[in-house]
């Protein structure tokens, strides 16, 4: 058989095209740019980052936050295998959530709400982690990242729910007991004493840590999604009814030694004993359900990556390659800070010494100065502090008001801690809203709240806030108006208007003295320059 000399020459295999692949980043360059990279965002935030930590610190509630990158880190750490196999890339993605982060971080200093600048700094390890490493590396520490949101001070929106729950389960505990109980409202009393539902016995440090660490042990122990759904439902709902146990316990405790135990600290510490017992008994019943033997697939789906891919480019090579997410990093975490110290000098600038004034009013004698009032709302310290006294046919009122300025990044007037009440000298009986109708037909919302003082006085008191110029009863309100007046350069600042007055039988008392008094007076509160005071010259 003849055949063509094409037919029967080997022909030297052509060179394959070499495909044009975008190599990552060798892992301790990616690891050094991201410490690089947390270390700026802390310097860049730092304010925020101190107010985190203060939280942690300060607050037995969220004093777990000191612990929560650690235990995030040995996650990762558990994750090393499948980390191995994937290449660190920068995601330009990533530095577009550190930009919306840091807008959302600047209209919070704005309106100084802490909750959002401390949410910021939480969410920009995540991000930041995003934006160096990339998806890939991203989606193995998907459980690790979302963890720190544990970090995150936020919950006490619960609290007023836990203690309605836990100070009516104690009462039906204790009727069911057949022992003789009056309640009203968070204070509970039997024959052997008087006891208080306070907010640090709503349970919420144990939900807190209860979910915390079932989160950990669920993701440690069990493969299937049900069943670590299954054991956090448990970790919530556990601690919650534990804690109504808890109150119940302390106060039979006290019953049956005649208040001798469980009284004072002890409460605090037994709370914590039986605490720790039932989260014990709540792992231990979960060992029995584990299936961590099943072995973790060591190959992330879609990478075929060997172990150190990415490193064969030099690392000047390996920036240069990247260089676009990474300035766009760079640029995202300090556009914020920037922005907002231009807005702190241009306030600072406008900043001129303005105090509210009291108004004179017909038919109302007033207003006299009270050096030492007999109520003070437990407010944050501010600028300007004016309380007088009114009085008139229709009764003696007591009128505060609370200035802040605008020219620093925080206000205080809306703050966890502000409260109508001390919880000491005066007591909380009932909270709420009343709409007061004006003489033009208009409601003019305030928040009511009822006060017991410690000689048995009753006094009720009205409140409401004002932010340049206008009038709420809403935190939010107040918070999103104060960004506006910050952004927008009003310089009236911020107000909470307080007015209150004592009565003998009925609240509807000292609710009419006060809609008299709202009926003749300004609906908003006259802020004004103040004027100094030049020496006659002899």
């Amino acid at each position: 058989m003849n055949t063509s000399p094409s037919s029967t020459q080997a022909q030297p295999d052509a060179p394959a095209p070499i495909k044009a692949r975008k190599s990552g980043l060798p892992w301790p360059l990616a690891l050094g740019l991201l410490a690089a990279a947390f270390l700026a965002m802390l310097a860049l935030y730092w304010p925020s980052v101190q107010s985190l930590v203060g939280i942690w610190a300060n607050s037995d509630t969220y004093a777990h936050g000191m612990v929560i990158l650690p235990i995030s880190l040995f996650l990762a750490w558990t994750q090393r295998h499948r980390l191995a196999q994937v290449t660190p890339s920068p995601s330009l993605f990533g530095a577009l959530v550190i930009l919306a982060l840091g807008v959302g971080w600047f209209l919070a200093r704005a309106a100084d709400v802490t909750v959002v600048q401390t949410f910021v700094v939480v969410a920009m390890v995540p991000a930041l982690v995003l934006a160096i490493l990339g998806w890939q590396v991203s989606r193995v520490l998907i459980f690790p990242l979302a963890y720190l949101f544990f970090a995150w001070p936020v919950g006490n929106f619960l609290v007023p729910i836990l203690q309605d729950y836990t100070a009516w389960f104690t009462v039906w505990m204790l009727r069911a007991s057949g022992i003789p109980t009056f309640s009203e409202g968070y204070y509970i009393s039997i024959p052997a004493g008087d006891f208080v539902v306070a907010e640090v016995c709503s349970g919420i440090r144990y939900l807190i840590a209860s979910v915390a660490l079932g989160l950990v042990y669920a993701y440690l122990v069990y493969r299937s999604i049900w069943r670590r759904l299954a054991f956090v439902a448990l970790s919530i709902l556990v601690p919650i009814v534990a804690n109504g146990l808890r109150a119940y316990g302390i106060i039979m405790i006290a019953h049956w030694t005649n208040m001798e135990h469980a009284v004072g600290v002890d409460h605090l510490i037994y709370g914590w004993l039986f605490f720790g017992f039932v989260m014990f008994l709540l792992f231990w019943i979960g060992t029995f359900f584990r299936d961590d033997h099943e072995p973790l697939s060591a190959k992330v789906k879609g990478e075929d990556a060997a172990p150190g891919a990415g490193t064969g480019l030099p690392l000047t090579r390996s920036l240069a390659s990247h260089a676009t997410p990474i300035v766009a990093v760079v640029v995202a975490l300090a556009l914020a800070p920037s922005g907002e110290t231009w807005l702190d000098q241009r306030m600072a600038a406008l900043a001129g010494d303005l105090r509210p004034e009291a108004p004179l009013m017909a038919g109302w004698d007033g207003p006299e100065t009270l050096d030492e009032a007999p109520w003070n709302p437990r407010w944050a310290e501010p600028d300007t502090r004016l309380q007088v006294a009114y009085a008139s046919p229709r009764g003696h009122m007591e009128w505060h008001v609370y200035h802040y300025r605008h020219d620093q990044p925080g206000t205080d007037l809306i703050r966890y801690d502000n409260r109508i009440f001390d919880g000491d000298r005066w007591r909380r009986i009932s909270q709420g809203s009343q709409n007061v109708t004006l003489p033009d037909g208009s409601q003019r919302p305030v928040r009511e709240t009822l006060l017991r003082g410690r000689e048995g006085n009753d006094r009720v008191v009205w409140h409401w806030y004002q932010v340049a110029g206008q009038t709420t009863v809403r935190p939010i309100e107040v918070k999103l108006l104060e960004a506006s007046a910050r952004l927008t350069g009003h310089r009236e600042g911020s107000l909470l208007v307080v007015v209150s007055a004592e009565y003998e039988i009925s609240a509807d008392e000292a609710r009419d003295t006060l809609a008299g008094f709202l009926e003749q007076s300004p609906r908003r509160v006259a802020v004004v320059e103040s004027t100094p005071q030049v020496a006659a010259d002899e």
